[in-house]
């Protein structure tokens, strides 16, 4: 069996170029919902198709039930007045460890509660079931900010450095010259400005509501970024003597450019012309995540260990997807000794998702986007 359980965090909106060449390894890639399907669902055509293929599977870790709705136009209303929100949210602490004052969980409580109210969600009035609420919003609230910064990159997009320099050079000449070049700049300006602690919130957040239910199966946790890693990082250094251990870095196209249909049927058939290949990959982290105990020092606890799957990939991915068209992106993957990650952050762990007995964690980053 070849099939390789990822859990993609903190992103939940994963069917774009970015995240589709993960798909020809990391399958099937589970993923994190807050709300879940019904009528007046966002989930679009092309989800669908990935969805039903069996590639991704969705994940909504604390169901809405009769307050889906509600929440929806909540969500509506975030939207319009995102930096209202913005404001009031970025005052908060999910995480308990950090709250500094039993006047800021109060203050906390009274906008939750306030909000809730003014939208009509019925809700138990005790504290846990306020921070659960507010741990639906602070998540909302980033994936909007999310969606905000990747239409900014669009647009920003159709310019290179060398077409922003020669507005430069006409600005003084021509006003819509002048026009544009201060739109560029706003718009660069306003790129990669997180919030302090953002990151951190959004991920204490998920991991309030991944409490409630056992965390999807997943033989490695996939961080869609370097600073998201850290989250899990930082965890793992304050509990264990030692440090994670890089294993291998793993070649994947930058993009696949396609309609969604023929991205799935790429995907596919590149599965099956590296079968063998990825069920050696798989079988080296499985062995590696199991073996016990983990012996820093020796050759077996690394990657590649007499195999050359690695490099048979590479030259598949040449193959169907050469660097010169599609690009190169990589998804370094490391080791936690002795610490399976949903035992590290306090997680139920799924029930019969594996026979393995999992003794060390395996959590993979992806990286940025080469150039062609």
């Amino acid at each position: 069996m070849n099939s390789f359980d990822t859990l993609i965090f903190p992103d939940t909106d994963i069917f774009n170029e970015k995240h589709y060449p993960l798909l020809l390894f990391f399958s099937p890639l589970h993923f994190l919902q807050l709300v879940e399907s019904g009528v007046n669902s966002e989930t679009n055509h092309e989800a669908e198709l990935f969805l039903r293929s069996g590639l991704c599977k969705e994940h909504i870790p604390a169901p809405l039930g009769d307050n889906r709705e509600h929440f929806l136009r909540l969500i509506r209303d975030i939207r319009v007045r995102k930096e209202h929100y913005v404001t009031q949210f970025n005052k908060l602490s999910i995480d308990a460890r950090h709250a500094q004052a039993d006047s800021k969980t109060d203050t906390g409580n009274t906008i939750v509660f306030s909000l809730l109210e003014e939208f009509g969600i019925e809700h138990a009035k005790t504290e846990t079931n306020l921070k659960l609420w507010q741990a639906r919003l602070v998540i909302a609230i980033a994936e909007i900010l999310d969606s905000n910064e990747e239409d900014l990159r669009e647009d920003l997009a159709y310019f290179d450095e060398n077409e922003i320099a020669a507005l430069g050079s006409q600005a003084a000449d021509d006003y819509r010259a002048e026009d544009l070049l201060k739109k560029l700049t706003g718009i660069k300006g306003k790129l990669g400005k997180t919030p302090s602690g953002s990151i951190e919130k959004r991920f204490e957040a998920w991991l309030r509501l991944l409490k409630n239910h056992p965390a999807p199966p997943g033989k490695v946790w996939l961080a869609s970024t370097r600073d998201s890693a850290e989250q899990i990082f930082r965890r793992y250094n304050s509990t264990s003597s030692g440090s994670a251990v890089p294993l291998l870095k793993l070649a994947f196209p930058a993009h696949i450019m396609a309609s969604g249909n023929y991205v799935v049927q790429q995907i596919k058939e590149f599965q099956r012309a590296t079968s063998d290949i990825r069920q050696g990959l798989v079988a080296d982290f499985r062995r590696i995540a199991t073996a016990t105990p983990f012996v820093r020092d020796s050759h077996e606890s690394l990657l590649p260990y007499g195999t050359d799957w690695s490099e048979q990939w590479e030259g598949m991915l040449h193959e169907y997807f050469p660097a010169s068209r599609d690009g190169r992106n990589y998804a370094t993957i490391y080791l936690l000794p002795d610490q399976p990650i949903a035992r590290l952050l306090s997680l139920k762990e799924s029930v019969g998702t594996s026979n393995d007995i999992t003794a060390h964690g395996l959590l993979a980053i992806l990286g940025t986007p080469q150039a062609k």
